[in-house]
């Protein structure tokens, strides 16, 4: 499994080169996050990206069978799940249904939280651990809870920050 491999350019290149996510350089993705997706070729067409300077940490679940767009500068912290894909409710053959995420510059993603299908989050956001966002978040939000809600506003300096990890060899 490329995800458990310690050779972190062999794992982006990986998900770059077959899996088709357009990475920035700078993003790093740690081992052991799981990338869901059909096949190589489709994650290509949906343009999905991740932008320069983004950490993805340990154990996160990102669901590329749908759109997902992630910003610069973002923090993921462990295990957080973005999901794009979900069965209709109401439908009698349990029908999938894809919807895209979108996460703006500068967002903080707690740890455990879970982005749910359709939901962009806005610049500048906090996404407290363990909340479960079923709605758009408006820029600067700090949102938390099931289901996540607005419990505070962060300062907009605090969000101008970008990371410059030096390049990982052996993650």
């Amino acid at each position: 499994m490329v995800n458990r491999f310690p050779g972190f350019w062999l794992r982006m290149a990986w998900y770059r080169h077959v899996v088709g996510v357009k990475i920035d350089h700078g993003a790093v993705i740690y081992r052991d996050c799981y990338l869901a997706y059909y096949g190589p070729g489709r994650v290509r067409a949906t343009n999905c990206s991740i932008g320069r300077g983004t950490i993805i940490n340990r154990k996160c679940l990102l669901d590329f069978r749908g759109f997902i767009q992630i910003g610069e500068n973002v923090s993921i912290s462990p295990e957080v799940a973005i999901v794009t894909a979900q069965h209709k409710y109401n439908s009698p053959t349990f029908d999938l249904e894809h919807r895209g995420v979108v996460i703006g510059d500068n967002v903080w993603i707690g740890m455990r939280a879970m982005i749910l299908p359709g939901v962009e989050v806005g610049d500048g956001a906090v996404v407290a651990a363990g909340a479960v966002v079923t709605a758009n978040v408006a820029p600067l939000a700090i949102v938390g809870g099931v289901p996540a809600r607005t419990i505070g506003t962060r300062n907009a300096d605090a969000a101008r920050y970008i990371f410059d990890a030096p390049p990982v060899l052996f993650e």
